[in-house]
């Protein structure tokens, strides 16, 4: 199957968190202010185009869940991550529990995450660089693994009218962890008409994704599944973020999940699994 592109454009996204999530920034330049508002508009439209090739890709994925709209995600809970293998800094080991929750639509969670990984949007950055003598400029471009992963679950959303199981990046408040819905009730509530995810109301937690247990409510903590902590590589769990997500479950550590991208999606395969699939071993060294 091929991955889709989901969204293609300029420096926008980043450039908005930057701006967006620094109020010293926010007054910086009101030309460049006005200028990201147009870059960002223009990542809008683009994501707008893209969603007809996300309903194409998951056709038989968003037909099967509006016929699932009246069933309870635990339901569907089949299978946990893979706590056995290690990606470094003992995250198997400390978040082992987390990485062991069973949760619903793994394998479609699998499947955007995969995606991701794979085609994440790339915009470019600049960076100052110093060799002797001189400054100079220069560009890199900056993947936005996790973006990718919530723009696809966003787009299905509100393919599904906003009653599908999997809330991306949904806002709860930090002191009375009251979900902040938006218009319907099981659309999350964004401030920003351009970026989604960014900017986030000041004090809120947002899990990168939220499975309700019933589609058709709200994501109120009292109908959320699981909490799930998605993690790429090279981007390592925290402590303080699965502190903060047990906390706004109620201290519920089944609610509560992590899943790190590839190690615990469906189907992944280790190093060890393929050469003893294929016969093969890892030579050993002399002494």
């Amino acid at each position: 199957m091929a991955a889709p592109v989901i969204a293609a454009g300029g420096a926008a996204a980043v450039r908005a968190m930057l701006v967006w999530g620094n109020r010293a920034f926010r007054a910086h330049r009101a030309n460049e202010a006005a200028q990201l508002a147009v870059e960002s508009a223009e990542v809008l439209a683009e994501i707008s185009k893209r969603k007809k090739e996300v309903e194409t890709v998951l056709k038989d994925v968003i037909k099967g869940l509006k016929e699932e709209i009246d069933i309870k995600s635990s339901t569907f809970v089949r299978t946990g991550g893979n706590a056995t293998v290690s990606r470094g800094r003992n995250e198997n080991v400390t978040y082992k529990h987390y990485i062991e929750r069973k949760i619903p639509f793994r394998p479609v969670i699998s499947t955007v995450c995969q995606w991701a990984l794979k085609s994440p949007i790339k915009v470019p950055r600049r960076i100052r660089k110093k060799i002797p003598g001189e400054v100079i400029e220069t560009t890199i471009d900056v993947l936005l693994k996790q973006t990718t992963a919530s723009l696809v679950f966003e787009a299905v959303d509100d393919l599904l009218e906003w009653q599908s199981p999997l809330k991306a990046e949904p806002n709860y408040n930090g002191t009375t962890y009251a979900a902040m819905l938006g218009e319907p009730s099981t659309r999350p509530q964004r401030i920003s008409d351009y970026f989604p995810f960014w900017p986030r109301p000041k004090g809120s937690l947002a899990p990168d994704l939220v499975i309700v247990e019933y589609r058709q409510k709200p994501f109120d903590v009292s109908n959320v599944f699981a909490a799930v902590e998605i993690k790429f590589p090279n981007d390592w769990v925290k402590k303080k973020q699965m502190t903060d997500y047990l906390r706004l479950m109620n201290k519920d550590t089944e609610k509560v999940a992590l899943l790190r991208v590839p190690e615990d999606c469906t189907g992944y395969k280790s190093d060890a699994d393929e050469k003893a699939k294929n016969g093969r071993q890892t030579p050993r060294r002399g002494k």
